[in-house]
């Protein structure tokens, strides 16, 4: 059984180390949201020139694109896990001191409504970038032609090996 004031120093250590991890996710997310502006712009510019001069290094970076927006989900995904395992050792503190201030606030602002927790920019942005990479493939690679997008893949990797002088 520990006393009281060793509780409320355990509790402002947890306190600030879930501040320091809601931080670094926050950091991660600006990264990736640079990441993706950035990527925009290289999309961008490999579909200015007129037609879309080369269909395999697009697709390749539409897909990397995609990639990293899976990647940042699932960051956050465990930072929410992470953040989730840190509220739970708090709200144990809170109980042995009697008091749940941090528990109370939470409650207060998401009630009884969990939707919050699925509709947050946070947790869209990845899947928006993902629509928005699809969407702007399909007009640049004329439509949801399927078996053109494929046949322009391969022969542009077919290219690619056949300029690296590998033959097959």
């Amino acid at each position: 059984m520990t006393d009281t004031s060793t509780n409320l120093e355990i509790y402002k250590l947890l306190v600030e180390d879930v501040r320091d991890a809601r931080r670094a996710r926050r950091e991660l997310s600006n990264v990736f949201t640079t990441l993706n502006i950035a990527g925009m712009s290289a999309l961008g510019f490999l579909a200015s020139t007129s037609g879309l001069p080369n269909p395999t290094l697009f697709t390749l970076c539409a897909l990397a694109l995609a990639l990293t927006c899976v990647i940042w989900r699932t960051s956050n995904s465990y930072y929410t896990v992470l953040l989730a395992a840190k509220y739970k050792n708090i709200y144990a503190i809170e109980d042995d001191l009697g008091v749940h201030p941090i528990r109370d606030e939470w409650q207060s602002i998401t009630g009884k409504r969990r939707t919050m927790k699925w509709w947050s920019l946070e947790r869209a942005m990845p899947v928006l970038f993902i629509i928005g990479y699809a969407v702007f493939f399909a007009v640049q690679v004329g439509g949801w032609d399927v078996e053109a997008l494929v046949r322009a893949v391969i022969n542009g990797v077919a290219d690619l090996i056949r300029d690296a002088g590998i033959m097959f």
